[in-house]
């Protein structure tokens, strides 16, 4: 046997089992990813600090994010650079209360509708509390791609586009920690510091 056909012999059956061993890796974990999904989707009572960024087409917004959801309830509190260009948005998905930092005070019944009309753009407050944790809203369909260990690479969901960059572990929870949500020509970027669970 000359060298070359020695090593083929040798080599070529480690080479192709690893392989195989990689492609096998690369299957997700869809027990994991159902566990994962029901656990947190029951998760009602935390607050969420982080940043974040809103542009559509030319307009863009960006500053700080406290989020805290009980139950139902929501309080979410958005403050822009120098606390220029704020609002508070509280209440529950059926009737929400929104405060600007320059005075002006809305009540919303439907946040998707009621924001668009009034802002230009619109937040699905109720859906969105389950997409920071990385999982879609149980009450409508979703198609998703999972990494090999059962989380959420991305998600698509009523019209909109979930992708999450990196995750890192909170108070022994694995959650998002840099996600991206798109819908239209709607971009939110969301970089999370802290979550805190009760």
């Amino acid at each position: 046997m000359t060298r070359r056909i020695r090593f083929a012999v040798i080599f070529l059956p480690l080479f192709l089992s690893a392989c195989v061993g990689q492609r096998t890796s690369m299957i997700p974990d869809e027990l994991a990813w159902s566990e994962l999904r029901e656990s947190l989707q029951l998760e009602d009572d935390w607050t969420l600090r982080g940043r974040i960024s809103l542009k559509k087409a030319d307009d863009g917004y960006s500053g700080s994010l406290n989020w805290v959801q009980a139950g139902d309830a929501v309080d979410l509190s958005f403050r822009g650079p120098l606390g220029i260009g704020g609002f508070e948005i509280s209440g529950d998905p059926g009737l929400l209360t929104i405060q600007t930092s320059n005075g002006e005070h809305f009540v919303v019944t439907d946040p998707v509708v009621d924001l668009e009309a009034g802002f230009g753009w619109s937040l699905p407050v109720h859906s969105m509390r389950y997409w920071v944790l990385g999982v879609p809203d149980p009450d409508d369909d979703y198609q998703a791609r999972l990494a090999e260990n059962g989380q959420a690479l991305n998600f698509d969901q009523s019209g909109w586009q979930l992708s999450f960059r990196s995750y890192r572990d909170y108070d022994g929870q694995t959650l998002p920690r840099k996600m991206e949500m798109k819908h239209n020509d709607l971009r939110i970027r969301l970089v999370v510091d802290e979550w805190s669970f009760r």
